[in-house]
């Protein structure tokens, strides 16, 4: 055999030893890296202590906007979160304003009624500050996502306060409302600040 002859053997043999990988290798795609919801959560504890991984996870994944997102459609969901916080507190106030209005001794008084619709205006405040947020993010105006959700905080323990104040007693009925509102407002700050 020529030199020429033994060199288009094996072109010959490399071309086809290269087309029986070609196929198997063009179908070979990596996935782009999935954002998950735990590790989401995970990453605002770590950008921020304060937010409770489990509790942020638990939240998110009770949004259905939550399923399948992104970092940003998971800071969405966060602050969607809050608007239903805002929303249940508001229907446990409407609840208790009922009793009042029944004679019910333990929300009957003028002082704890006064503050109950307080608390309904307060939380329809902060509910409105929650979608304010959620739009900032859809817009990707982030900045403004701080100044929306400054005072929520301070607007929900405000209620249960002014609650314990008003029936001279324990606990707020409001109260779970109240620490659910700060740990929501932690982790839709951490998350946006998440965003690339």
């Amino acid at each position: 055999m020529t030199t020429s002859a033994l060199l288009l053997a094996a072109t010959v043999a490399a071309a086809a030893f290269a087309s029986m990988w070609l196929p198997t290798q063009a179908m070979t795609v990596i996935p782009p890296p999935t954002t998950t919801v735990s590790g989401t959560c995970q990453a605002a504890h770590d950008a921020d202590s304060r937010v409770n991984a489990t509790f942020c996870t638990a939240r998110l994944r009770k949004e259905p906007s939550a399923i399948d997102a992104d970092t940003r459609g998971l800071a969405k969901a966060a602050a969607a979160a809050g608007v239903r916080n805002a929303d249940a507190a508001r229907s446990e106030v409407e609840t208790a304003l009922r009793r009042s209005d029944q004679g019910d001794e333990q929300e009957n008084g003028p002082l704890y009624r006064g503050m109950l619709e307080r608390c309904g205006m307060l939380y329809g405040i902060i509910r409105d500050k929650y979608a304010a947020a959620r739009e900032a993010i859809a817009e990707q105006r982030y900045g403004s996502v701080e100044t929306d959700l400054s005072s929520v905080s301070w607007l929900g323990h405000s209620c249960s306060s002014g609650l314990v104040l008003a029936r001279r007693a324990g606990v707020s009925p409001f109260v779970q409302y109240s620490e659910d509102n700060t740990q929501i407002v932690l982790l839709t700050l951490a998350i946006t600040s998440l965003i690339k």
